[in-house]
């Protein structure tokens, strides 16, 4: 068997509010470093087994895939790749969300897709993230390493600044985490340099600068962030020796030459209405990525499409069929502010003087000065070799039916169980 370099995944996102910042993270794993700043929690415990339907449980995957997608589509340029996390996004702003009140947190709602109530919505929230990393490190049988799935939450606050009580309780109960303090104030590029480092670390480097110079400024009371790491290694590896240059045809026709991966085995797939779909799974299953091949000129169609009832119509005709699979490497990188995608949506007062966040301090007004996400993914097969070199499933000596993924396509990480989005994005070009 060759065992695959592993695909990464990181994405974090953060929000910074005037006279305060926000951003979303959770308790680190243990041997983690932990966040910069004196710790200050609340004495509540996380709630480890929340109580959540099974139809809130539906609705919340369905309300985080589609305003991913209303994301994807005010982030993606002409003629660019893309990549993002909603689940990173959506856990930041759910923390922002639960100090949130009035027509600020309607805005909100409206423009993060949030249709459950709040008091079902933070125990949902919840249980996604425990789900989720309770489905990394088992392999279920499978040979190879177990995915690496952990998302952070973090609060940071201005030395001294008070937070409310019943804030403090809800981040700890539904959200894992508490708030740390730093001497913002006084040396606030040190602050920003300090919870980049921590960012940095927790992402292995792969977002190594999050806040830019300058966004945390002396007036800045709060950062809240998420951050979002994924990794694993394909359940059934490409083969190294096999990898070759082979073409891309991009958006307008027009070839490029690139490092083809290629290997043979027994995946889901399904041929839709002008475009064909392959869902890879990582070891044990629980997570898979999802490519998504458009007909020759009918690209914009089918992205246009997009929507998590789109997404459940193709993995509902998803049937296992022994193929020829061929992927281009790639690696594909994004830095986007979030302020005017979610102006667009609908977000505006949280961005204003007129902000209501009282729900967080009611010391002083704040609001939203900035809102970043940056999000990395590196797919390639590299490996070491082990006993079963080209342990290919046995099939007919015939060539299997080939899946070419030549131009551009759709790709979605997921996890199977939950189907809840992680990452999503497009590669238009290599």
């Amino acid at each position: 068997m060759i065992v695959s370099k592993p695909l990464r995944v990181c994405a974090l996102a953060a929000l910074l509010a005037t006279a305060g910042c926000d951003s979303d993270s959770q308790t680190p794993q243990p041997g983690k470093t932990p966040p910069p700043g004196e710790l200050l929690s609340s004495n509540k415990e996380r709630a480890r087994s929340p109580q959540v339907s099974d139809a809130d449980r539906a609705t919340l995957v369905a309300d985080n895939t589609d305003f991913g997608v209303a994301v994807y589509r005010q982030v993606t340029q002409p003629g660019e790749n893309a990549l993002f996390s909603p689940l990173s996004i959506t856990q930041a702003f759910g923390m922002l969300y639960a100090g949130a009140r009035g027509d600020t947190a309607a805005q909100m709602a409206q423009a993060l897709k949030f249709t459950l109530p709040p008091e079902r919505l933070h125990p949902a929230f919840n249980w996604l993230s425990l789900s989720l990393q309770g489905q990394a490190g088992q392999t279920h049988g499978d040979k190879g390493t177990a995915p690496t799935f952990r998302t952070m939450n973090a609060l940071f606050s201005q030395k001294g600044y008070e937070v409310e009580p019943a804030y403090l309780d809800l981040l700890a109960e539904h959200h894992g985490t508490g708030m740390y303090s730093l001497d913002i104030s006084e040396d606030p590029e040190g602050a920003r340099r300090a919870i980049n480092g921590w960012v940095a670390k927790e992402t292995e480097d792969r977002i190594p600068s999050l806040i830019p110079e300058g966004e945390i400024r002396g007036d800045t009371r709060l950062v809240l962030a998420n951050a979002l790491y994924f990794k694993g290694s394909w359940r059934r590896p490409f083969m190294p020796e096999a990898t070759r240059a082979q073409d891309f045809h991009g958006l307008t026709g027009a070839a490029s030459s690139v490092q083809t991966m290629s290997t043979t085995g027994t995946f889901p797939t399904m041929q839709g209405e002008g475009y064909r779909a392959l869902a890879l799974p990582y070891v044990g299953n629980a997570f898979r990525m999802f490519i998504i091949v458009p007909d020759a000129g009918q690209f914009a169609a089918v992205e246009g499409r997009l929507s998590a009832a789109f997404l459940g119509s193709v993995r509902s005709q998803l049937r296992e069929q022994h193929l020829y699979v061929t992927l281009p490497r790639f690696e594909v990188r994004q830095a986007v502010s979030l302020v005017e995608p979610l102006r667009n949506l609908g977000m505006t007062s949280a961005f204003t003087a007129g902000a209501d966040l009282s729900g967080i301090s009611t010391k002083e007004k704040l609001a939203v000065t900035g809102a970043q996400h940056q999000a990395f993914l590196a797919v390639d097969e590299k490996g070491s070799e082990a006993a079963a070199a080209t342990g290919i499933e046995m099939g007919p000596v015939s060539m299997p039916p080939m899946f070419e993924v030549n131009r551009p396509f759709l790709f979605v990480i997921e996890e199977a169980n939950t189907q809840s989005v992680l990452f999503l994005g497009r590669i238009v070009k290599l």
